[in-house]
């Protein structure tokens, strides 16, 4: 398959005015430097629906953990879906989230459980995966992606949603390394950490992307941020944990033995490019990237399309 280039010249040219008069050889400059990191639209994918649009609708599809959200055509024969949980389940999971219409959650065709491998539950391959935030909860990222390979066809693609973390309620958590995703690998680890969750309760705020992107002033190295905002948004909290260390122990203890869901993983465009390139350069995992469609000036998630070959 063909996809749209992630940067196209022309495409950068005319969707900003301010650079129709530069050079094509600045123009790749300044994308480099400064339009990659100021979300400035570099192709033809624009949003989300864009994206969608990319994966062919007639082949076998397998959706990660739709909720009432799918984003192909579920109900559908050539669709199918799989989450950790039921949809019975899920119904009373969400019972009290006025996001969510329980009344639209998707039937599961195969549920995890306790399963490790998706080959134990699902019986047949795919052309294609589709994941909309979902790959930032899972507990480890290689055993994910490698159980995402084993039911996909050769020279198949898996395609996310990704949020980045710099632009959504992680904001003021720290990015995802490669030495914590070894951890996880080498620790079996199978529900999120108690770091993880403790952090997704004391460290996330709000979620409005356009504030965030406000935060990432427009200087030459385009990383200034509001420290103002920072220090008091880490000194409440410093205030709350205090005040709480009681029932952050208990629930430390809490996360050892529940299934307690969490953001595990906090990726940007480029940090989950190096990831992936690491994970699988050494053998962990047989998916690499094909494209990563960067973070648009005042959204908070980008798009990958991980390859199978």
């Amino acid at each position: 398959m063909k996809f749209p280039p992630e940067f196209d010249i022309n495409i950068y040219k005319r969707e900003n005015n301010h650079l129709a008069n530069m050079s094509n050889d600045n123009l790749i400059l300044h994308y480099m430097y400064y339009g990659c990191n100021e979300g400035l639209i570099s192709t033809t994918i624009k949003n989300r629906y864009d994206f969608i649009d990319l994966v062919p609708k007639n082949k076998m599809i397998l959706e990660i953990g739709p909720l009432c959200f799918p984003c192909m055509p579920v109900g559908k024969s050539n669709v199918h879906t799989v989450d950790y949980f039921s949809k019975e389940e899920l119904q009373q999971n969400y019972a009290n989230d006025p996001n969510v219409d329980i009344n639209k959650i998707c039937d599961i065709t195969y549920i995890l459980k306790d399963k490790v491998k998706y080959s134990d539950i699902i019986p047949q391959i795919f052309d294609y995966c589709f994941s909309s935030h979902n790959i930032e909860h899972v507990p480890c990222l290689i055993t994910f992606l490698n159980n995402i390979s084993s039911i996909l066809k050769n020279n198949s693609y898996f395609f996310l949603c990704m949020p980045d973390y710099r632009y959504c309620f992680d904001h003021f958590r720290n990015p995802s390394n490669i030495f914590e995703i070894l951890d996880s690998y080498y620790n079996n680890q199978n529900k999120p950490s108690p770091v993880s969750h403790l952090e997704h309760k004391y460290l996330t705020c709000h979620n409005d992307s356009i504030k965030h992107w406000d935060m990432f002033k427009n200087l030459k190295s385009n990383i200034f941020i509001n420290i103002n905002e920072t220090k008091q948004f880490l000194s409440s909290q410093t205030k709350k944990i205090i005040n709480e260390i009681e029932d952050i122990k208990q629930l430390y203890n809490k996360c050892k033995n529940e299934y307690l869901d969490s953001h595990c993983w906090k990726f940007t465009p480029f940090t989950f490019r190096n990831i992936i390139d690491i994970l699988f350069q050494t053998g962990f995992i047989d998916l690499k990237i094909e494209r990563i469609y960067k973070t648009l000036k005042n959204s908070h998630e980008f798009y990958v399309i991980l390859h199978k070959s």
